[in-house]
């Protein structure tokens, strides 16, 4: 059994975590004797009179998609200590083997017995969870669940296809805390690079538009928060976390042929980064390109997920990073070629 130090998400150190945020403000109390009213100024989840806020936007349509929980239901759940993180519920009801099922019985008739609840929602509720557990979800409605401030929408799906994939994500994030500004002091060519480089464009790449310094700055203090990343972690870990664009048919239809013609996918399946200035191409249509014939992701730092590296003028670290991966690197004359240009 793991003592409270090893778990960031055991009660005691998230009791001391909403503590250590809370501010105490003079004169707008309720309460005549004191005066004082403590009031939570850091991430809503782990503010204990919040968190219901941050759960209802994190199973909301636009993240985890987990239908008939109302911000009172939540209310409720909370209160009886069947949930504190987004993972909760599908660590219960999401798997449907035979080890779980009497821990699903029991908690179903738990929250039946909760008011407002019922035995039909509640079993409405383990449905919701095991439908969107089999499934999965996408990259950028996992990114958007995490309920980072000014990482709504639009930014989620910015953010997802700059790293392409959930592990990217995440290691940029695990990077990103323990990143010190003076770490960015030193010009020799080994100093850590700036955080989250892949969207602002310190790594080589374009820059992400749509990804400003506030929320990089919001990006960079959810990977300071250790029960955050445990949080986020742990929910990835009983999640099957789809790239956005995985979705693929299998052939690209010419257009004016009268008829729906194939062209062979010469990059299927394929998580293919671009480095380097590209002769005649922007990135953006070179990573299009890709995506029209097969590949799965074209996200802008190389990982173990990394199928291909396309080498410009000038690529650099990202090509000696694919060749210690063992990644194959082809120069811009030979991607031309395969793209028939």
């Amino acid at each position: 059994q793991p003592d409270n130090e090893s778990d960031p998400l055991n009660d005691e150190t998230v009791a001391q975590e909403s503590a250590a945020i809370a501010n105490i403000d003079e004169g707008e109390s309720d309460d005549a004797e004191s005066g004082q009213v403590l009031r939570c100024t850091g991430p809503q989840l782990l503010c204990q009179p919040r968190a219901v806020n941050a759960l209802t936007y994190a199973y909301s349509r636009a993240g985890l998609d987990v239908k008939g929980l109302s911000k009172s239901k939540l209310g409720h759940l909370m209160e009886e200590g069947i949930i504190r993180f987004p993972s909760d519920l599908f660590t219960t009801f999401g798997s449907k083997n035979d080890e779980n099922t009497t821990r699903q019985e029991e908690m179903l008739n738990k929250i039946a017995e909760l008011p407002g609840w019922g035995v039909q929602s509640s079993q409405n509720l383990a449905e919701s969870v095991q439908s969107v557990a089999s499934g999965g979800i996408t990259l950028s409605r996992y990114i958007y669940s995490l309920g980072i401030p000014l990482v709504g929408t639009q930014a989620s799906q910015l953010v997802a296809a700059a790293y392409g994939d959930v592990d990217s994500f995440l290691k940029a994030l695990k990077e990103a805390s323990t990143y010190e500004e003076s770490d960015e002091e030193s010009d020799d060519e080994s100093s850590i690079p700036p955080p989250f480089a892949a969207l602002t464009g310190d790594d080589g790449s374009e820059k992400v538009k749509g990804i400003g310094p506030t929320a990089i700055a919001a990006l960079l203090s959810f990977s300071k928060e250790e029960v955050l990343m445990k949080a986020a972690t742990d929910l990835e870990n009983v999640l099957t976390i789809h790239d956005d664009s995985s979705q693929k048919t299998s052939g690209i239809s010419i257009k004016g042929s009268g008829e729906s013609n194939q062209k062979p996918l010469q990059f299927e399946g394929m998580t293919v980064v671009f480095t380097g200035a590209l002769p005649g191409m922007s990135r953006t249509v070179a990573q299009n390109t890709v995506k029209e014939l097969g590949a799965k992701a074209t996200p802008n730092m190389v990982s173990k997920s990394t199928t291909l590296v396309v080498e410009g003028d000038k690529g650099g670290k990202k090509v000696r990073q694919a060749r210690e991966l063992g990644i194959r690197v082809i120069d811009f004359t030979e991607f031309s070629k395969l793209i028939g240009e």
